[in-house]
């Protein structure tokens, strides 16, 4: 468990969704704990561990070194690595995936023409207004976000475990774009729990309901709060595919970290998928 002085810590150096623990939490239900200045959680025997370092310091030889020393003391079944080095040979790995978290920059933050051509044509259709919850409503869009495209069980499950998210968070904000009948058009999910960084988390469309602009115009309420909380940056998270990457980069997002992931099995003779893993824990919420 995590003292009072440890979760401190952590919400003050804290620069990736990972570090966020109302977030991890809320979706994993795994127990957090630090060894030096890297964050970890553990259920069941599955360990996550989070190699960026709180203190920024990036050098693949300690990453190794801490990963391998948590390993020994707790002996999980399978351990989840993410990091800015490959530190798992790959062909150890069951599951790999590799790209970056991208980020704005707060300071002077300044946007296109062309931006505010498409907020303001979205600002015609829609009004923005702000939440702490989801209703069926979102749960819908999440539906529909879903079937249109080929989600795994992980990504799925982490979608129906934002209501939990928002339960169990005070710092969480949900951006919500209403159209003159009433309707969702879309919604975006927001953190403001660190010091320094805002975290722009999840963002879903109604498609029978499309606005252009729609995203852009949440994206810039995001902003618009965080720079009011004085955060240094805004970051974007991950790239996932080419249309996301040229969404981030239209907002003068770039790659500030790489993202190297390796879920790898500790005891071979005891295998474990983590596609099974999180199929079974979809279920679960059905």
């Amino acid at each position: 468990m995590l003292s009072n002085e440890e979760i401190q810590f952590i919400k003050k150096n804290a620069y990736i969704p990972e570090h966020l623990l109302d977030y991890v939490i809320s979706v994993s239900e795994a127990t957090p704990f630090l060894y030096t200045n890297y964050l970890f959680y553990l259920k069941d025997g599955f360990l996550t561990f989070i190699g960026y370092s709180l203190n920024e310091k990036f050098e693949s030889e300690e990453i190794k070194e801490v990963l391998n020393y948590v390993v020994s003391q707790y002996k999980p079944k399978s351990v989840a690595l993410i990091s800015p080095f490959f530190i798992i040979p790959q062909d150890e790995c069951i599951e790999s995936e590799s790209d970056f978290y991208y980020r704005i920059d707060l300071s002077n933050f300044r946007i296109s023409s062309k931006l505010k051509n498409s907020i303001n044509r979205a600002k015609r259709e829609v009004e923005i207004e702000k939440t702490n919850y989801i209703t069926d409503e979102h749960i819908s869009l999440i539906d529909e976000f879903v079937k249109l495209r080929q989600i795994d069980d992980y990504r799925k499950y982490i979608f129906y475990k934002i209501q939990n998210y928002l339960e169990n968070s005070n710092t969480v904000q949900v951006y919500n774009a209403i159209n003159s009948k009433g309707k969702l058009v879309a919604f975006d999910v927001a953190d403001y729990g660190a010091e320094k960084y805002a975290f722009y988390m999840f963002n879903f469309i109604n498609r029978r309901f499309y606005v252009p602009g729609v995203s852009d115009l949440l994206l810039y309420n995001i902003i618009e709060t965080a720079i009011k909380q004085k955060k240094y940056y805004l970051n974007l998270g991950l790239g996932i595919n080419k249309g996301v990457v040229f969404f981030k980069k239209k907002w003068e997002g770039y790659p500030f970290l790489r993202h190297e992931f390796c879920f790898y099995n500790v005891k071979v003779e005891k295998k474990f998928s983590i596609k099974k893993f999180f199929k079974k824990l979809f279920q679960k919420l059905y």
